[in-house]
């Protein structure tokens, strides 16, 4: 497939049956389903209705921002490329995109969205990760659609890696550490030594949820939640363990992607990562063979929607580990107008990095082409 644009970051939001016509009949009652909201509008119902999930700007392509609404949107609102693949490809068509990694819509926050009860947490992630699997049949070189990860135990996160890996997923997004906790634990090891042999990457989106501030304590307006998350502050911490407990160290292969967290911020996180290794290795006795920032260049990749900020520092980074992204359907995104936005956003790089961050960065870490 010639690809000139591969989308690093899209999402799609499930049609109402997947849970409902994939989980035990026993479970159907607290698996997501979508119910009906004020106005016409509709959401998703999770955990027996404990939460009520607005569908609003996670739906938004087409939309002026004027018309953005987190309280809901109706259904038959929604463009059918968020659940549909052949509509799906249609839109890429309309926004010149030749293919596209896509993460969640309901289970973003990761699996523990469903509920802490470890069989219905199974169930509802086996079922999301089938029917994204399935989705991506519809053109396997242009849809890569993410599994989640279990958040219950190690052992439910490799039993779970292996079972999708054998039906050609090319990732896995990780909410929590592989212990299923947000605290690092010497059992990880084991994960991270057998995925590190896999030709994909894990994925952080945002960061590991239940440490990723969700909502503010402002009624009804919430501004400050994806200026923070786009800054990348979610992804902080736990690439920093990664770092300085050397898991990078003890598994050279590994490969991880900070998801819609943009790149702007690596250069001084980078900077800062150093400075306090050098500072504070002797008396917290963090040794490393390398520099914490020669770790973050080599294992991580990042995408990005809109960073000026960070394309003029790109080289302060890795040109090889910086990704593009549409966000597509969610609220960042300027569908159908991201030829426009690419335009303004790559004005002035050297067609060379341009194709690196446009596509051949994907291609390569997702064996596309």
């Amino acid at each position: 497939m010639q690809y000139r644009i591969i989308d690093a970051d899209s999402h799609v939001n499930e049609p109402a049956n997947v849970w409902q016509e994939r989980v035990p009949a026993a479970m159907r009652e607290r698996a997501p389903k979508m119910v009906p909201l004020k106005d016409g509008k509709v959401g998703w119902s999770v955990n027996a209705g404990q939460r009520i999930m607005p569908l609003g700007l996670q739906a938004i392509a087409g939309f002026d921002v004027t018309q953005y609404d987190a309280s809901g949107i109706a259904y038959d609102k929604i463009r059918k490329g968020s659940y549909d693949p052949r509509a799906r490809i249609e839109d890429m068509e309309y926004d010149m995109i030749q293919a596209q990694i896509i993460y969640p819509g309901v289970a973003l926050t990761g699996a523990r969205t469903y509920g802490d009860d470890r069989e219905m947490q199974v169930a509802c992630v086996q079922a999301y990760n089938d029917w994204i699997l399935e989705f991506n049949a519809h053109a396997p070189d242009r849809l890569i659609g993410l599994p989640i990860a279990p958040s219950t135990s190690l052992e439910d996160l490799v039993l779970e890696w292996k079972r999708v890996a054998k039906k050609g997923a090319r990732g896995i997004i990780m909410a929590s550490y592989p212990n299923g906790s947000n605290a690092m634990k010497p059992e990880d090891d084991r994960f991270w030594a057998e995925v590190q042999e896999w030709p994909y990457p894990v994925h952080i989106h945002f960061g590991f949820f239940g440490a990723v501030t969700r909502t503010t304590t402002k009624p009804g307006v919430d501004p400050v939640v994806p200026f923070v998350n786009r800054m990348g502050v979610g992804v902080y911490t736990p690439l920093s363990e990664l770092i300085y407990f050397g898991v990078f160290e003890r598994f050279p292969s590994l490969k991880m992607v900070a998801v819609e967290t943009g790149i702007g911020w690596v250069p001084f996180f980078l900077e800062t990562l150093d400075d306090n290794f050098l500072r504070h290795r002797w008396h917290s006795n963090t040794h490393l063979k390398r520099m914490p920032s020669d770790y973050f260049r080599e294992h991580v990749w990042a995408t990005f929607v809109a960073d000026v900020h960070g394309l003029e520092n790109r080289h302060k980074y890795n040109i090889d580990r910086i990704m593009w992204s549409t966000d597509y359907p969610h609220v960042q995104t300027d569908w159908p107008n991201s030829q426009r936005v690419v335009g303004y956003e790559f004005r002035g790089i050297p067609e060379d990095e341009r194709q690196k961050m446009l596509w051949k960065n994907a291609a390569k870490l997702y064996r596309l082409g």
